[in-house]
């Protein structure tokens, strides 16, 4: 991401920063930095445990609130215009299909705009790439940005950029921030004060040191590494000069960017550097276009192609800054929604590119997606979008890797797009009932919690198309699992806790049995514990799930691989549903990943029901009647849509 190199130059020189004042401050927020960081920074499991992602979110940002600082959260929008990024975010797909367990969870931006709203933090999106946006609207508000993407040291934030390493951490999630950490953000001016050829020349700088436009692997970079133009005399081969913290023994001497900055301070114009690395493209025109593309991206350009996204913070008309080059035919109030963050990039990239690609999921190793399970969904939203004549591309995993696959839209939706504003709520439930094959659950069934309609429709259209086929006990682990966590997220999860006695334990293996993992490994007895005979609670039933299964599975890899597929297929309807509902303009409430998916808790479920082939469901909740009778109704209503097999 950015451009990797300058990190290095930049945490090696201590002048470079500044002590910022990080108290009752505006602070513009990079959003789709901060939701990826932050789920991989806290360790949560990338099967989608979602509450507890929700949980330190709002830790998190009520941490900045403490401090009265005022959030304003920038999301990228759709692919650029000119597809100049279009082979990166392919070839970021690709290596998520060989490493999902290394990348966020396909509903971790859902569950953070959740709780942006929940505590009310403004959020607009970007038309397309949203850096030069982040810059310009922090310049305006006169404030720092928080951010981990290195093209911020190469922009001319005013008032500082802060990685988000910089800020303590750990201290915030330990609750043990006492006020007084100093938070030092990197202001380019110190830059300029040591390297003053560079003032003029940045653009020219993340060029020749490779970026998300111009790899530094790329042939014209390569070419330019090994030319005499770039070769270091004997006397500046060393970097003392260049890094005020020395290099430790068995270092790298970082040679690159010494080369780079010796060659910049001889050709210190601008242009006469262009035509320089123009000539290390060997008349390759691809090559050569990428070279002025990168110069171009990073250079403030006249004629800005954007909004202005300070005027819709204030609620105020965009005017004359308008000057968004989003495409005639996509409608104004599709524009707008985005902006505000209602309309997901995927309809976004739908109507300018007639393209998406999908991000996959820790899901096995299987022939076809887990995408494949909600594609009717897609093509009802690629009717609403095109209408049924159109075609549109999408990238998926197909094994191990990502292949193009032509999609045509549902030929049963008569309507358009168009007329979505204007269109009945009779006929918005109806366009949902036909996409999920389900009828709307009656409010009986639902209860108080109003998401819990569009969650019952969903959860048997997964049951429907799931493949292999869904038995029972994926149904009441998905269930019970809804019960819980939005009963807990609900009460601010204040009373969860996980405290497991031998004495507590409901099962346990039989002595004669072998301790295999898995649905092998037969044998299990249950222990009346006193559970069973006292008030119990959800949460109790938790404890005993979690500790049961969390003496057989330890890892992901340790969970079978069908099961770990079967609820990432869960996953692509709960996502793809939201899009559709968001077209529909938020028709139903829409389900909260924080209370419909806890993956580690699913599969603990799962394969404690699996395992143990007793009512376990029944024994814990028999007690508390309302929610027993609502799991009842719940269950019944799926098992009337749909039919559901045996056990296996």
């Amino acid at each position: 991401m950015g451009v990797p190199s300058i990190i290095t130059l930049a945490e090696r020189n201590p002048s470079f920063w500044e002590v910022c004042n990080f108290h009752d401050v505006e602070l513009v927020i990079d959003g789709n930095c901060l939701f990826h960081f932050l789920y991989k920074y806290l360790s949560i499991d990338t099967l989608g445990n979602f509450s507890e992602y929700a949980e330190k979110l709002e830790v998190f940002f009520m941490w900045l609130i403490n401090r009265e600082i005022t959030p304003y959260v920038i999301f990228d929008g759709a692919y650029d215009i000119d597809d100049k990024k279009i082979e990166t975010v392919k070839s970021r797909a690709q290596r998520r299909i060989v490493n999902p367990e290394e990348y966020t969870p396909i509903l971790a931006k859902v569950t953070f705009t959740n709780i942006l709203d929940k505590l009310e933090i403004r959020y607009i999106k970007c038309d397309f790439e949203a850096d030069r946006d982040i810059q310009m609207l922090a310049n305006d508000l006169k404030c720092p940005v928080l951010s981990l993407d290195s093209d911020f040291y190469i922009f001319d934030v005013h008032f500082g950029y802060i990685p988000f390493d910089s800020l303590p951490l750990r201290s915030i999630f330990e609750g043990t921030d006492n006020q007084n950490f100093k938070i030092k953000a990197y202001v380019i001016e110190n830059l300029w004060k040591k390297f003053p050829f560079l003032r003029c020349n940045m653009a020219l700088f993340a060029t020749a040191l490779g970026n998300d436009y111009l790899s530094k692997n790329s042939n014209v970079l390569q070419n330019a590494y090994r030319s005499d133009t770039f070769r270091l005399p004997r006397c500046k081969t060393e970097v003392s000069d260049l890094f005020e913290i020395p290099n430790k023994k068995g270092e790298p001497y970082f040679i690159t960017i010494r080369k780079v900055l010796y060659w910049m301070c001889r050709y210190k114009d601008a242009e006469r550097g262009k035509r320089q690395l123009l000539y290390f493209c060997n008349n390759d025109s691809k090559e050569e276009y990428m070279v002025t593309r990168s110069i171009r991206v990073f250079t403030e350009p006249d004629n800005y192609t954007s909004y202005n996204l300070n005027a819709l913070l204030q609620e105020r008309q965009s005017g004359s800054l308008d000057m968004s080059v989003i495409p005639s035919h996509v409608p104004k109030w599709i524009t707008d929604s985005h902006r505000r963050g209602a309309i997901p990039d995927f309809l976004l990239n739908t109507l300018i590119h007639k393209r998406n690609i999908l991000l996959s999921q820790v899901e096995g190793s299987h022939v076809i997606s887990s995408h494949e399970c909600s594609l009717s969904i897609r093509k009802v939203i690629y009717a609403l979008l095109l209408g049924t004549e159109q075609i549109v591309t999408e990238h998926d995993r197909h094994k191990i890797s990502l292949c193009e696959f032509q999609r045509e839209s549902d030929t049963r939706v008569t309507c358009v797009l168009s007329d979505i504003p204007n269109m009945s709520r009779e006929l918005k439930i109806q366009l949902l009932v036909e996409a999920l094959w389900c009828p709307m659950p009656s409010d009986s069934i639902c209860g108080i919690l109003g998401q819990t309609h569009l969650f019952l429709m969903i959860t048997t259209y997964w049951v429907r198309m799931a493949k292999p086929t869904i038995d029972i006990n994926f149904l009441k682990s998905v269930l019970i699992s809804y019960l819980l966590f939005s009963t807990t997220q609900r009460n601010e999860i204040g009373d969860l806790k996980i405290d497991i006695r031998d004495d507590d334990i409901l099962y346990k293996r039989n002595s004669h049995t072998d301790d295999r993992k898995g649905v092998e490994g037969k044998g299990f007895e249950i222990l009346h514990s006193k559970y069973l005979h006292s008030d119990v609670r959800l949460n109790d039933l938790y404890s005993a799930v979690t500790g049961f299964a969390g003496r057989y599975i330890k890892t992901n890899r340790d969970n079978i691989s069908n099961i770990i597929r079967t609820f990432a297929q869960f996953q692509s309807c709960i996502l793809y549903t939201t899009y559709l509902n968001q077209l529909l303009n938020n028709l139903l409430e829409n389900v909260n990943p924080a209370f419909v998916f806890n993956g580690k808790f699913l599969h603990d479920m799962y394969y404690t029901l699996r395992e143990t082939k007793e009512d376990i469901i029944g024994h814990y909740l028999a007690s508390e009647k309302c929610r027993f009778e609502r799991f009842n109704n719940m269950l019944q209503f799926v098992q009337e849509n749909v039919y559901i097999g045996d056990n296996e």
